[in-house]
């Protein structure tokens, strides 16, 4: 049953995982420009490794039953703890964003202030928490899926040797 559930959770990740390496791609030349950006590029690159990396070890792995190299294991497992940060920022932030209005508000008129945008103060105030509502929920499912993803690697151990011995 469980393995059903991370099997759903795998795929149900697996969009924003595109769009986090879309992302990625598209922001690394503005990066450089300006270094902060960074930060979020490797947030973003790293959840992307991590269910993509995931994704390998369920499907060549633990269905296809093929043995992993180590660094296979070594991709997840580091890029898992940097997902586990992002999600946990994530599921934080909207516990922030709900106990402070004021917050949401500022970013709204934040918005308003350096974009030429016609759109209503409540309509930003309602994305902004729509986006994050979705963000926690996102946060939520990675961080359980991450769980997951540590116990089957202790209980599939066997599938990653070395490469030297495959």
């Amino acid at each position: 049953m469980k393995l059903t559930i991370y099997r759903i959770m795998s795929f149900l990740l697996l969009p924003m995982a595109i769009l986090f390496a879309i992302g990625f791609l598209m922001f690394l030349r503005a990066a450089f420009a300006n270094p902060p950006v960074f930060i979020s590029l490797f947030f973003a690159a790293s959840i992307a490794i991590y269910t993509f990396a995931s994704l390998n070890f369920l499907i060549k792995g633990i269905d296809g039953k093929k043995i992993l190299g180590r660094s296979s294991k070594d991709w997840l497992i580091v890029n898992a703890i940097v997902s586990i940060i992002y999600s946990l920022i994530a599921i934080f932030q909207r516990f922030v964003l709900s106990s402070n209005p004021a917050i949401v508000e500022n970013y709204a008129t934040a918005l308003k202030n350096n974009g030429d945008i016609k759109i209503p103060d409540v309509q930003i105030n309602q994305l902004i928490n729509g986006i994050s509502y979705f963000l926690m929920i996102y946060g939520i499912v990675l961080f359980l899926h991450i769980i997951l993803s540590f116990r089957y690697i202790k209980q599939y151990g066997y599938l990653f040797q070395n490469e030297k011995n495959n």
